[in-house]
């Protein structure tokens, strides 16, 4: 057993250590790139109301996506923490009843959805005009709700399988899916219609979903080379519990960034318009490309930390974590660097023409972007407490650093720039963009008293 798991004991260096998150990152990145594919074809070819629109719903489903995360990560850290115990069959046990219990939450809210999801937009704040394309979006994505929460189930799973490379082919798979599907129905023979464009885009995405949510369960199922097989169920509910408490931090990370997502929407709609949440949506999806990556390394990482935590392997964890961290930093400053100089086609590629959404999206982007330089030191430390199952300690940096810091930040700092530069409507509209870069740097200060206050307990340093 210890030669099949070496993988997983090994001690790596920061090369290899790249290496070997880095189709876990791949994997997450491409399945965050759905949403974006279907933004730039349907901002292209459905005009701003249609792509408005896209934004608008997107943050309903990344919050039913969440739930999908929860499992995942929290699963595999326990499953993880299992397998270095040296336990496989009951590893394997949990595995699939976790999975089981995730699908038929799955069902539950695809059901719950189709029957509230206009009053929810109504609740939202969704105008007249993007109404129509919200609901035709949300009618074909909502059944396809429980693959959206099992590609990302699997893909934390088949990392701690050891067949991170796996879930990138299944990525592929699904991102190509997605592309051809968006070129064919919304580039093709959508005919310019904005209902038809957006239609076209969701059904994109579905046949995306399918590929990257159903095969890799039926991998799972079939006898494989993994260290993992969907199977007979370890029925033990104190297990789901221990699950949901270990993936409750990026479960609220994903939520109270949608909700997040939500407030900024109306915000930009009361200041501007439909342009300013179509230039948000531009910023959000730059943003979620950061996310996806930074996601994708912790989710790349955790299943080692997990299993050297439970075989109390504490000088390959204090290697790890020295080693993750500083890869994290040069991805912050690296990832800004370009950014910045990518705005002016980023910007570009959404906004159609149009020389107004160009404009407050380039200035958006060169401010948010500088948010990058921080954002990926929380995302880390939340997800090295979940991979300790310690979900109490990263549900506490999760809170406060999306609800606390975020809601605070984004209230005080559009006050301070309107008083401090001048009386003005530019100055507080800047403040808003200027409110997530301190909101991250608060963030990344509580996640390093963090580390500190919790090293002797867990010796990962």
């Amino acid at each position: 057993m210890e030669e099949k798991n070496s993988s997983l004991t090994q001690h790596f260096s920061i090369g290899k250590l790249f290496l070997y998150v880095l189709p876990t990152i791949f994997a997450v990145l491409l399945a965050s790139l759905y949403t974006i594919v279907d933004g730039i074809f349907v901002s292209n070819y459905g005009g701003t109301a249609a792509f408005a629109a896209l934004n608008q719903v997107g943050p309903i489903f990344m919050i039913v996506a969440a739930v999908g995360v929860m499992f995942g990560t929290g699963g595999s850290a326990l499953v993880g923490k299992i397998l270095g115990e040296g336990d496989n069959e009951r590893a394997n046990g949990a595995f699939s009843f976790i999975a089981y219990c995730m699908i038929a939450v799955g069902i539950i809210i695809s059901v719950i959805l189709w029957f509230t999801i206009e009053p929810i937009l109504q609740a939202l704040g969704v105008t007249e005009t993007m109404m129509p394309y919200c609901i035709a979006y949300s009618r074909i994505i909502i059944p396809a709700i429980t693959l959206f929460m099992l590609q990302f189930y699997c893909q934390s799973f088949l990392a701690t399988a050891k067949k991170p490379g796996l879930g990138l082919v299944f990525t592929i798979c699904a991102g190509i899916t997605n592309v051809v599907g968006d070129a064919l129905l919304v580039g093709v023979f959508s005919g310019g219609d904005p209902l038809k464009a957006v239609q076209g885009a969701a059904a994109a995405t579905a046949g995306g979903l399918f590929i990257g949510g159903l095969l890799p369960m039926i991998y799972f199922a079939s006898k494989n080379s993994s260290l993992l097989r969907l199977g007979k169920p370890l029925t033990d509910f104190s297990m789901i519990l221990k699950t949901c408490g270990n993936g409750i931090s990026e479960f609220f990370t994903n939520i109270s960034g949608s909700l997040i997502n939500v407030v900024y929407n109306s915000l930009f709609l009361y200041m501007i318009g439909d342009v300013g949440v179509a230039a948000y949506g531009t910023v959000g999806y730059v943003n979620a490309i950061f996310t996806a990556i930074a996601t994708g390394f912790v989710l790349g990482v955790s299943p080692l930390i997990s299993y050297n935590y439970g075989a109390e392997d504490t000088d390959n964890l204090k290697d790890l974590h020295k080693k993750s961290i500083l890869l994290v930093i040069i991805f912050s400053v690296v990832s800004t660097v370009i950014i910045e100089l990518l705005s002016h086609p980023l910007a570009s590629a959404f906004s159609h023409g149009d020389e107004m959404l160009m404009q407050i999206t380039i200035d958006g982007l060169s401010i948010f972007t500088l948010s990058f330089l921080f954002k990926g030191i929380p995302t880390y430390a939340s997800g090295l407490f979940t991979a300790l199952n310690n979900g109490k300690v990263s549900g506490i940096i999760s809170i406060v650093r999306t609800l606390v810091f975020n809601l605070a930040t984004i209230v005080a700092v559009p006050v301070i720039f309107f008083y401090l530069f001048g009386s003005s409507y530019e100055a507080a509209f800047y403040g808003v963009w200027y409110s997530v870069v301190f909101s991250e740097l608060l963030a990344t200060l509580m996640s390093f008293l963090f580390f500190r206050g919790y090293k002797k307990r867990y010796k990962y340093a």
